[in-house]
């Protein structure tokens, strides 16, 4: 009976975290410059980054496209497949975190850029916030 009752209480608690809501939806990816790798590399680049973003949680995340890439990476005077650019959608709980985020908040178009010297690289966080 002990060993009912444990298993009825895990599946309970596994079910209600399934509830929460912490899954990020990755948006859907095409580009001129970059592969699906590099796409992939560059979302866990920032998601690595988001963790010291305390009291917010990752919604949404996707590529900029083609043409935010081309702009920034003439900004910067790189190449495009130099550069990636993705924007986020994110929230913030009720508390303030010494991060300068409103709390209770969501943010919608958050810049990230990273970039890289070359493909066989890393990418790398450089910049993140709005225009």
């Amino acid at each position: 009976m002990k060993k009912i009752t444990a298993i009825v209480l895990l599946m309970a608690m596994v079910f209600s975290l399934a509830g929460c809501g912490n899954s990020v939806s990755i948006g859907a990816f095409s580009s001129k410059y970059f592969n699906g790798d590099d796409y992939d590399a560059a979302v866990q680049e920032v998601m690595t980054y988001f963790k010291g973003f305390e009291g917010c949680t990752m919604k949404k995340i996707g590529y900029a496209g083609d043409e935010a890439v081309k702009a920034e990476a003439e900004s910067r005077g790189l190449a495009p497949e130099q550069v990636m650019v993705l924007v986020s959608t994110f929230t913030t709980d009720g508390e303030n975190h010494e991060n300068g985020l409103e709390p209770n908040n969501t943010y919608e178009d958050y810049k990230w850029i990273l970039t890289r010297n070359s493909s066989a690289e890393l990418w790398e966080h450089k910049d993140h916030g709005f225009d």
